[in-house]
């Protein structure tokens, strides 16, 4: 096979490439932007549970059948720890189902699995069924949240990847938007629809979702790694929208080739090469931008808002989740204008930067509040905050929080892990990578309850000493900005 490819790559060679700036790309091009919206509506499910889920754990009827006084917060932080450390399983694995049956079928297979996870969360009959349906919708969850981005990744031009990834966070941001308002409508229910029916349409969303992906294309780079050369040189010509012959198609279509021949020339991929040459610092950055997306406290936000909230003086529940869906919308716009602009024109670096700032300054602010005006009844223990301004305070920077996350670490986190790897490495660095941010989120999820129940402020003035290690730590990586896929290899080896 390898001896067919380097026939193939010769038959490109008297192809004049370099005259390729004569044929402009068109401005915009419906495929490869359909193939990504349609494909970052995984994104849209993921979203939604973890909206949808931090909406329920507040509800009276479902913390009433599950839950007692005594169990409340270790059962609350075990549903949503095994949820991610299945979550984590989920990724770890995607490396080989990517490799091995495709980028696209990867991600038909964890809707598949999201499907019967959510189905045992719809019956609800005991804790236990509830559990295992968080535990195998957890798998689902961590599969799909790699197979898409790797898609995107590799179905994407240079200069729109940036914004084809991030389609993933923004379809994400709006699940948890739609995930909360959704839980702050049936809220007001008194039966146990309060908590089934966001379950319910999350399921008929996967089911849904998971016939649609079967229409899109596969991976044109997965296609040559297979010795698929026709599929994927007619995919990479739809994706551009222009003639299978087109220098700019040939040129890619001959990179793309070059690429996988010398990784083949290297033998058998193994896990190990990830932490070999100049792979090493591409995995190390990608695993310190991976573990550092958790420990700027926005998995803590992402679960606990409507709880914060409460703490802030927002008593009524559904109210609480009302001003979660309420930092969820800003998200999302600042995600919409991120990607339109930022992401692709600014840099992956500066986007790192400005979000640990503004990330860090929240945290502290809002520890700041909390620490100075939390008042604690001696009989009881109970914790409140009376002060009027104090409370908006931190709701305000609750909110810039959340807003300067989705601007940034929310759109780059998954961007510059997904472009700085090689076609070899690819699929299991992102494994191992996502597989990571998976891991520390489970510990910050289970955490974060005892934390607060032990101190208010100190949980907030943590999260903002980590955005301040996270800020120190992006101004050593390279930026990825406008480089192809196999630009990285100049780009790191140099380094």
């Amino acid at each position: 096979m390898d001896s067919k490819i380097r026939n193939e790559q010769d038959d490109f060679k008297d192809t004049e490439i370099e005259q390729y700036d004569q044929y402009p790309v068109p401005t915009f091009r419906k495929s490869v932007y359909l193939s990504a919206i349609v494909a970052a509506i995984g994104g849209f499910i993921c979203g939604f549970d973890t909206g949808a889920v931090s909406g329920i754990l507040v509800m009276d009827l479902f913390t009433g059948r599950f839950f007692t006084e005594d169990n409340i917060t270790y059962l609350q932080g075990l549903l949503l720890a095994l949820f991610l450390m299945t979550a984590a399983l989920g990724s770890f694995s995607s490396g080989y189902l990517c490799d091995r049956f495709s980028r696209k079928y990867s991600i038909v297979f964890a809707s598949g699995i999201f499907v019967v996870g959510i189905l045992l969360e719809v019956i609800g009959a005991n804790f236990g069924c509830l559990l295992a349906g968080r535990l195998i919708g957890g798998w689902g969850s961590g599969l799909m949240g790699n197979a898409i981005p790797l898609y995107h990744s590799e179905i994407a031009p240079p200069d729109i990847r940036g914004r084809l990834i991030s389609f993933f966070t923004l379809m994400s941001t709006f699940g948890q938007v739609a995930g909360y308002f959704i839980t702050f409508g049936t809220s007001y229910l008194r039966t146990d629809w309060q908590w089934r029916a966001p379950w319910l349409l999350q399921l008929l969303l996967s089911l849904i979702f998971g016939g649609i992906i079967m229409t899109l294309p596969f991976s044109p780079r997965w296609l040559i790694d297979k010795g698929r050369k026709e599929e994927a040189e007619s995919i990479l010509a739809d994706l551009y929208e222009l003639p299978v012959d087109h220098p700019i198609v040939r040129r890619d279509l001959r990179e793309i080739i070059s690429e996988i021949e010398f990784e083949r020339s290297l033998g058998k991929r193994t896990y190990a090469e990830l932490f070999q040459g100049t792979n090493l610092k591409r995995t190390l950055i990608s695993f310190f931008i991976s573990s550092s997306t958790s420990f700027t406290g926005t998995v803590a936000i992402w679960y606990y808002a409507p709880q914060i909230f409460q703490s802030a003086g927002l008593d009524d529940k559904s109210v609480s989740i009302a001003a979660t869906g309420g930092s969820g919308l800003l998200s999302l716009l600042v995600t919409a204008l991120s990607l339109q602009w930022f992401i692709d024109k600014v840099g992956r670096k500066a986007a790192f930067m400005v979000g640990s700032s503004l990330m860090g300054i929240s945290m502290f602010i809002v520890g700041a509040m909390f620490s100075a005006y939390t008042q604690v009844d001696v009989e009881t223990g109970e914790v409140s905050l009376t002060n009027t301004s104090a409370r908006n305070t931190i709701l305000a920077f609750v909110y810039i929080f959340t807003a300067a996350y989705a601007f940034s670490w929310g759109i780059a986190c998954y961007v510059y892990p997904a472009e700085v790897f090689n076609m070899r490495t690819r699929a299991k660095g992102l494994a191992l990578t996502y597989g990571l941010n998976w891991g520390f989120s489970i510990l910050i999820t289970y955490c974060v309850p005892l934390f607060m129940a032990h101190t208010v402020s100190g949980v907030y003035f943590f999260f903002g000493a980590c955005c301040v290690v996270c800020f120190i730590g992006v101004c050593f990586i390279p930026e990825t900005k406008g480089l192809t896929l196999e630009q990285m290899e100049t780009l790191f080896g140099a380094q």
